[in-house]
């Protein structure tokens, strides 16, 4: 038997599943035919593989907003951005989101600045928002190139 480390908590129905899916997997290696014989739909069965495997089923785009970050805060080594800012300059939407009216998102970015914070590519400075129109002053993170201006 497959061996089983770092699984999600699940429920004793799905964990049934689960140890089904761990039994079958090793006489049959088509999904499709898993899928049928446990009548789970084929995506189950790959998320399935990904808790087996130990993996996230986080999808990331670390790889395709890195080098852009890095770029833009290379070109300005002395300035602070918001992740909204960030997002601005390098054109990350929130989609066809009616209820964002399709604006900036900031948060698509806070993932990649987070690694790339761990990996000490960039650094965040914590703050408070300057806007005239709030009385309370509300906090907010920028972001940095990690070399620029000293720890």
């Amino acid at each position: 038997m497959t061996e089983r480390t770092n699984l999600p908590k699940m429920t004793k129905p799905k964990q049934a599943r689960f140890s089904a899916f761990c039994e079958l997997l090793e006489q049959e290696g088509n999904i499709s035919a898993l899928a049928a014989r446990l009548r789970v739909t084929e995506r189950t069965i790959h998320r399935y593989l990904v808790d087996l495997e130990g993996g996230s089923r986080r999808t990331t785009r670390y790889e395709e907003f890195m080098p852009q970050v890095l770029e833009h805060l290379q070109r300005y080594p002395h300035s602070l951005f918001t992740s909204t800012e960030l997002a601005r300059v390098l054109d990350i939407r929130y989609g066809n989101h009616f209820k964002y009216g399709n604006g900036y998102d900031g948060t698509a970015l806070t993932p990649t600045l987070r690694r790339m914070e761990r990996e000490d590519l960039v650094r965040s400075v914590l703050g408070f928002r300057n806007d005239r129109d709030y009385s309370i002053r509300l906090p907010v993170t920028r972001w940095r190139l990690a070399q620029a201006g000293g720890a």
